[in-house]
C-alpha cells in the first residue's frame, strides 16, 4: 500500500487546489495609467494556465479593448473601476467567425446595426467565441460615454461589452455605467446568465440577438434607452428585476420562442434622460414591455410562448405594446397578475401598433389605471 501513497496524496492536492489567481498589478497595471497590455497579459496567462481568476483591485484602471478568455473570470473587487479611454480609435471591433447576418437590423437607416460593420462592432471588452468566461465582483466598468461622430447617430462610441458565439458566459454583481453605446451586446449565446447587475446611463442595457436558455435575474437598470432588448431568444427568463428607463423597459425586436418575464418592477420616469433625445424623453417610460418582431427590419420567424406575469408597472405610457411586421408571425401571448398605474397612454393591458398582432392573447387578473 505504501507505494500508492504519493499518488493518492497528489490526487488529493489536485482535488482541493484553488483556481489560479492573477492580479493585474502583478503584471504592470497601474491605477490612473492606461494598462491595456498588462491587463490583457493577465487574462491570456490565466487562460493558458487552464483558467482561473483575473483580479482588478481597488482603484481606477484605464484600458482600451480587452479580450475575455476561456475559463477566465474577470473579477472586479469592491472599489475597482475598469474605465475606458476617450479615443474612439483605441477600440477594436468584434469580427464574427460565422455568418451572423441573420441578426442585422435597420439596414439602410441611421440605426443600421450590422455585424459586418466594424464601426458598429467596436467594444471595450470582447468575448469572441469564449467558453465559461465570466465577469464578476462588486466593482464598476465605466464606458465614459466615448463620443464618436462616425458611430450610430453620429455620436455613439463602442459598446461596453460584446460577447458572441459563446457558451456559458456569466456576469454577476458588477456595475456598468456610461456605456458609449450598449452596456452589453450579445450574439448567438448559449446558456448566458446575468445576475445582480446594476446598469446606469448609456443606451441599451442588456441587448441580446440570438440566445438559448438565457437568464437575467435580480438586475437593476437605470438606462438612457431600452433596458433589455433583442430577440431570437429560445427560452429566456427575466425575473426579479427593477427596470427604469427613459425609453422602453423590455423591447423584443425579433421573434422568440419561450420568453417568461416575471416578478419584476418596471417604472418611470427615467432616472437619466434619453441618451439620444435628451430631456424631451425623460418624463415617463414608454412601454413597460414592447413586443414588436420585425420592428427594426424584416425578421423571419414565429413569436410564441410569451408569458408575462406578476409584474408591477407605474409611471409609463402603457404596460404592453405589440406589433408584428412583415416576415414575422406571433402566435400566443399571456398576461397574468399585472398591475399598472399612473399611465399616460391608453389604460389597456395591451396596445397594438398595427392590425397584425398575436393570434391569441390571454389576459388574467390584470389591473390598469391612469
Amino acid at each position: 500500500m505504501k507505494r500508492f501513497l504519493p499518488l493518492m496524496m497528489l490526487l488529493a492536492v489536485a482535488c482541493t487546489s484553488r483556481p489560479a489567481v492573477f492580479t493585474v498589478t502583478d503584471y504592470g497595471a497601474v491605477p490612473g495609467v492606461v494598462s491595456t497590455e498588462a491587463i490583457q497579459e493577465a487574462l491570456d496567462l490565466c487562460s493558458e494556465s487552464g483558467g482561473g481568476q483575473v483580479v482588478i483591485p481597488a482603484g481606477t484602471f484605464l484600458s482600451a479593448t480587452l479580450y475575455l478568455r476561456d475559463n477566465v473570470d474577470l473579477h472586479l473587487e469592491e472599489g475597482a473601476v475598469l474605465q475606458g479611454v476617450e479615443d474612439p480609435d483605441a477600440y477594436q471591433p468584434y469580427i464574427p467567425e460565422h455568418d451572423l447576418t441573420r441578426y442585422d437590423s435597420g439596414n439602410g437607416t441611421a440605426n443600421s446595426n450590422c455585424v459586418n460593420d466594424r464601426q458598429w462592432m467596436k467594444a471595450f471588452l470582447i468575448g469572441a467565441g469564449v467558453d465559461n468566461a465570466s465577469i464578476t465582483g462588486k466593482g464598476t466598468i465605466d464606458g465614459i460615454h466615448v463620443f464618436d461622430e462616425r458611430g450610430e447617430e453620429n455620436m455613439r462610441g463602442p459598446h461596453t461589452i460584446i460577447v458572441a458565439e459563446a457558451v456559458n458566459f456569466r456576469m454577476s454583481g458588477v456595475n456598468i455605467t456610461r456605456a458609449a453605446n450598449y452596456a452589453f451586446l450579445g450574439y448567438a449565446l448559449v446558456n448566458p446568465m446575468f445576475e445582480d447587475l446594476f446598469i446606469t446611463e448609456g443606451w441599451d442595457g442588456i441587448h441580446i440577438r440570438g440566445c438559448e436558455n438565457g437568464v437575467i435575474r435580480r438586475c437593476r437598470f437605470q438606462t438612457g434607452d431600452d433596458s433589455i432588448a433583442g430577440g431570437y431568444w429560445n427560452n429566456m427568463l427575466i425575473e426579479g428585476c427593477d427596470i427604469n428607463s427613459s425609453c422602453n423597459g423590455i423591447r423584443m425586436i425579433m421573434p422568440s420562442d419561450g420568453v417568461e418575464i416575471r416578478s419584476s418592477v418596471l417604472h418611470g420616469p427615467g432616472v437619466y434622460p434619453h441618451r439620444t433625445s435628451g430631456e424631451a424623453r425623460r418624463s415617463n417610460m414608454l412601454f413597460g414591455i414592447e413586443l414588436e418582431p420585425g420592428a427594426w427590419g424584416k425578421a423571419e420567424g414565429t413569436a410564441r410562448n410569451i408569458y408575462l406575469h406578476d409584474l408591477n408597472m407605474y409611471c409609463l405610457s402603457s404596460p404592453v405594446g405589440c406589433s408584428v411586421r412583415e416576415g414575422s408571425v406571433a402566435e400566443d401571448l399571456t398576461l397574468e397578475d399585472i398591475v399598472a398605474t399612473d399611465l399616460t397612454g391608453a389604460a389597456l393591458p395591451v396596445v397594438s401598433w398595427n392590425d397584425q398582432g398575436f393570434q391569441k392573447i390571454t389576459i388574467k387578473n390584470c389591473k390598469v389605471s391612469r
